[in-house]
């Protein structure tokens, strides 16, 4: 028990323990724990220097270099993606292809390192892929560069089966604010005449201004928001090299004599051209272009039928081998570069137009690629 005082004054408590009689500790002040020695000049060194890369390392992740990175995308079949209405179709069996490459635009280091790392994938300098354009232009123009493909496939096919005068003027795609004829003339007007001679296709209005000297005016007539054609006098600015310039980017509007599409999805280029206008050829004929071989084309398919070369060759064809293709139908200007990744069970064949593309796939056993008519042939081909 704890015996208490009843006595007056103040009150005093007894803080032995009657069982042990140990004193309780009334004094609960904490002696110092004794000090650490000093850390060493070289520790505090090593701390710093690893918050800096600390620091550093989660930063690199957020810092854009000037370089891209191109590695191999995927290679697609062409089938389903090309549609016709209102003309017979035959749908291939064969197998066509098109390809695509993986490109990270202004990487971060990491990236740039892992890219550096992988013998499948290109970091280069942005300036040699866009120049001084920028991103979003860049992607603009690449978006454009796909549409212009897949009209020029659908005239290259279509001309091949005598289909003529599909063109129906020369649309513009864009105007040069800088240019002496902004003001007049704007994106999407299409130029139906120039100087009273009728334009059905862009190179007649190229023609045209190459008629005349910087400071002329060019005699239009056009028609804007589907309304009556409008004559617009618009004057002709310089170009660098001197000559007579419009300040416009145009394409050929294309009037088709039946419903085709071509949904490209989200791929963007112009790369795809190539395909494209084999696989509708293809569909619009009895019969197998590639002979039931898987075959993969790329190439920027130009109107008067010509393939120019692309940039990521050597990505595409680690893409083609990977998806199985026995042959890759590439621009003679980019041949050596595809064939330094295809391998050996994948035959690499140039092309310097869409004709040899077809003599190309004519070489295929059970392909009917031969028979198809040619501009020039007798089966109304032709240029308009």
């Amino acid at each position: 028990m704890i015996a208490t005082s009843t006595t007056a004054g103040p009150r005093s408590v007894d803080t032995s323990d009657p069982i042990s009689s140990r004193k309780y500790r009334t004094d609960w002040s904490v002696p110092a724990p004794p000090r650490p020695p000093p850390l060493q000049p070289w520790v505090v060194v090593l701390v710093g220097l690893s918050l800096v890369i600390s620091v550093g390392a989660v930063g690199a992740r957020f810092v854009s270099l000037p370089y891209d990175s191109i590695g191999p995308g995927s290679a697609r079949s062409v089938s389903g993606v090309v549609t016709v209405t209102g003309h017979p179709s035959y749908p291939p069996q064969g197998k066509l292809l098109y390809t695509t490459v993986s490109v990270r635009e202004r990487v971060n280091p990491y990236e740039a390192l892992a890219g550096w790392l992988d013998p499948d994938t290109d970091v280069i300098p942005e300036e040699k892929v866009r120049g001084d354009i920028s991103p979003d232009d860049f992607k603009k123009m690449n978006i454009e560069a796909m549409a212009d493909s897949k009209t020029t496939a659908q005239v290259l096919a279509l001309r091949h089966l005598g289909f003529t005068d599909l063109g129906d003027g020369a649309e513009i795609v864009d105007v040069d604010p800088a240019a002496a004829a902004a003001s007049l003339i704007r994106a999407h007007d299409v130029i139906v005449a120039v100087d009273d001679h009728p334009v059905s296709v862009s190179a007649d209005v190229v023609t045209g201004i190459q008629a005349h000297r910087p400071g002329d005016v060019l005699h239009l007539r056009l028609e804007r928001g589907g309304g009556a054609p409008m004559a617009v006098d618009a004057p002709l600015g310089a170009a660098d090299d001197g000559g007579p310039q419009l300040g416009v980017r145009l394409t050929t509007r294309v009037k088709l004599p039946f419903g085709i599409t071509i949904d490209s999805g989200r791929v963007v280029g112009p790369s795809a051209g190539l395909a494209y206008a084999l696989e509708l050829l293809d569909v619009l004929t009895p019969g197998e272009l590639t002979g039931g071989v898987v075959v993969a084309a790329t190439g920027d398919l130009q109107p008067d039928g010509t393939v120019g070369p692309i940039g990521g060759v050597a990505q595409k064809a680690i893409t083609v081998r990977r998806a199985g293709a026995k042959v890759f139908l590439v621009p003679r200007a980019n041949l050596e570069e595809a064939r330094s990744r295809a391998g050996s069970g994948l035959q690499v064949l140039p092309v310097d137009s869409f004709d040899d593309a077809l003599r190309a796939l004519g070489e295929l056993e059970g392909s009917n690629a031969l028979a198809l008519g040619l501009p020039g042939t007798g089966r109304g081909g032709g240029g308009t």
